[in-house]
């Protein structure tokens, strides 16, 4: 999907809500800029991811995003559809990218990957309160040739 996302939202709030998370994708997660995600994330700030196995608080964030990007230099997330419901934003996006550096135990293998996200959001006064996601792992596994 090319274009803008596509946005549901069930009232001004919730609106408000989905377009910071636009802007999230758009600021930070499009362009590779791990440090530009501090500004959307509260002070408080949960990463509920259940990989997470270091600081699951805002710095966690950025230090699992430069790690992302230092496997996959020209990985990107192209968002597709949010929807909204009072404080809580759904988000689906792709994760595009090419393995160069490495990632996890796998050395730097040179495939070009794509991956489905699936990425849900509290959102409190106005930034990301928590954060959980699924993607597809088994296949970018496969893809970078480490899956069946």
């Amino acid at each position: 999907m090319s274009g803008p996302p596509v946005v549901s939202a069930d009232s001004a709030s919730a609106r408000a809500n989905a377009d910071l998370v636009v802007r999230f994708f758009t600021e930070v997660l499009a362009k590779g800029q791990a440090d530009a995600a501090l500004p959307f994330l509260a002070d408080d700030f949960v990463d509920r991811d259940p990989a997470q196995t270091n600081d699951a608080g805002r710095d966690g964030v950025v230090t699992k995003l430069k790690a992302l990007w230092s496997a996959f230099p020209d990985g990107r997330f192209t968002l597709q559809d949010i929807v909204a419901a009072g404080e809580r934003v759904a988000a689906r996006s792709v994760f595009t990218g090419t393995q160069t550096g490495a990632f996890g135990p796998l050395a730097p293998t040179g495939k070009r990957v794509s991956v489905t996200f699936s990425d849900f959001y509290r959102m409190a006064d106005g930034r990301i309160a928590e954060h959980w996601h699924n993607f597809d792992e088994a296949g970018l596994m496969r893809q970078l040739g480490a899956g069946a």
